[in-house]
């Protein structure tokens, strides 16, 4: 029988709703958000084996109800973490909208190879993660693994397991056009099955 990864991305974060924030990796859900997680642990159909986030608060806290809930789910941090590309020093107490103006500069220059400042990611080293969560879910021994992700970094992932191959600055460009066209939603669930075939997409949602 395959097995099966369902990601989802997190639920909704202070800084989705629009709030100040200052520690991405410690940035907590909102009020809605809260909601949002127990609504999905409550939805969730089959008892997950393990239950893996990334290292940052909003996905720990959207496993939380889950985790309560499948009792007997190992659980385990993985580096799955959202994409950081611009420098988190810079980005202390400011909102989304507030730093809209960089992060369409930043895509507008479309080059794998930028980074922004110190603690910050070029697009190619959120490939080289995303490659290797890939490699890492491929060899994975839960018949139901429940994770726990972010929006970019799901995206990201489907891309390269649909077209590997991808060069750096072509991944990049059709990352931003699927991003501006169809971002993934907080709670939304990308289904990863693992066969003797390897690693694939079954869908979102």
């Amino acid at each position: 029988m395959d097995k099966q990864i369902w990601m989802y991305r997190h639920a909704e974060s202070l800084s989705n709703a629009g709030e100040r924030t200052f520690d991405v990796t410690q940035i907590p859900l909102s009020e809605k958000g809260h909601k949002q997680a127990l609504e999905l642990a409550a939805a969730i159909p089959e008892a997950p084996s393990a239950i893996i986030t990334s290292p940052f608060l909003r996905t720990a806290q959207t496993a939380e109800p889950a985790a309560a809930r499948f009792e007997s789910a190992g659980q385990a941090v993985w580096p799955i973490q959202e994409f950081t590309y611009l420098e988190p020093l810079s980005c202390i107490g400011t909102s989304w909208l507030e730093r809209k103006p960089r992060i369409d500069a930043y895509w507008a220059r479309l080059d794998p190879d930028h980074v922004d400042g110190p603690g910050a990611e070029s697009f190619g080293d959120l490939m080289a993660r995303a490659r290797a969560f890939l490699e890492r879910a491929a060899r994975i021994e839960h018949a139901l693994a429940l994770l726990v992700s972010h929006g970019q970094f799901m995206q990201m992932a489907m891309l390269l397991a649909e077209q590997p191959l991808m060069p750096p600055h072509e991944a990049m460009a059709a990352f931003r056009d699927r991003q501006a066209q169809r971002p993934f939603a907080n709670c939304e669930r990308l289904r990863l099955t693992i066969g003797a075939s390897g690693l694939k997409i079954a869908g979102r949602g």
